[in-house]
């Protein structure tokens, strides 16, 4: 089972380095050009000092900023924890409200901003780790409840590793809705199959990507055993069709054509 470790991001109060490069033209001769104070909100800080540079090469000036800030008014280290809180349950009054109670003051919309923020991070990291080429693809959806109604995930993996490479809300569930999500990753990974469960919504988008299509084996399996289960005669028949969905032989189809005959 993949964990996922949540490591509150450290904040200082003041740069203790430099910056290597200006973020305008990427000149590398910088000069200090003077420091000013900056409010945040935080859990434990309220002001840190920022440093401003002047670069020789470009002459603009930039700000150096501690670790843990930026130039949101937040810090990283709050925002974190505001995304953590609505990933655990929580509303996002709920979240704000439990932020107040711990001295910090965060209305219920910058804790949608923190979430949003924190799930465009987290899928910019799956789809960096994933960074190639993804032959194989498996595709599924999972419910998870938002302020108490329920929301569909669309998950996508490597169907090789494993791996989690995309994650989008799915407003809608139809094949126009499934096409806009997997064809993001069929274009971005040079995709050429796909791995789903026997939803009807999967086949029309496939098809209109162009890729190869198959049904999850442990979808299939599951719906085979609750349809043989109904059936009380032809006990040896069902037998050998279990055997051969479980093993899979090169001439299973037309094994199963066959018997298929016999019962009709």
């Amino acid at each position: 089972m993949k964990r996922i470790r949540f490591i509150p991001a450290q904040v200082k109060t003041v740069p203790d380095d430099r910056p290597d490069a200006c973020p305008h033209c990427g000149g590398g001769i910088l000069s200090k050009h003077g420091s000013a104070e900056k409010p945040v909100k935080d859990l434990f800080v309220e002001t840190v000092t920022v440093h401003r540079y002047l670069c020789q090469s470009c002459g603009r000036t930039f700000r150096h900023y501690p670790q843990g800030i930026d130039r949101g008014g937040q810090s990283q280290r709050l925002r974190g924890w505001a995304a953590l809180m609505w990933a655990l349950g929580l509303s996002l009054r709920s979240a704000s409200h439990a932020l107040a109670a711990v001295g910090e003051s965060l209305s219920h919309t910058s804790v949608w901003r923190d979430v949003q923020e924190a799930g465009e991070n987290a899928r910019r990291r799956l789809a960096k780790q994933a960074r190639g080429r993804v032959r194989v693809i498996g595709a599924d959806e999972t419910f998870v409840k938002v302020k108490g109604d329920e929301t569909a995930l669309g998950l996508v993996t490597d169907a090789q590793t494993g791996q989690v490479i995309g994650m989008d809300v799915l407003v809608e569930r139809d094949s126009d809705a499934f096409l806009s999500w997997l064809g993001e990753c069929v274009d971005e990974f040079g995709v050429e199959a796909i791995v789903t469960d026997d939803l009807n919504t999967y086949k029309p988008a496939v098809e209109r990507l162009g890729i190869d299509h198959q049904i999850c084996v442990a979808h299939v399996l599951r719906w085979a055993w609750n349809r043989l289960g109904k059936k009380e005669e032809w006990d040896w028949i069902k037998t050998w069709i279990w055997r051969l969905l479980k093993e899979l032989p090169l001439d299973g189809g037309l094994e199963l054509l066959r018997l298929e005959r016999l019962v009709r």
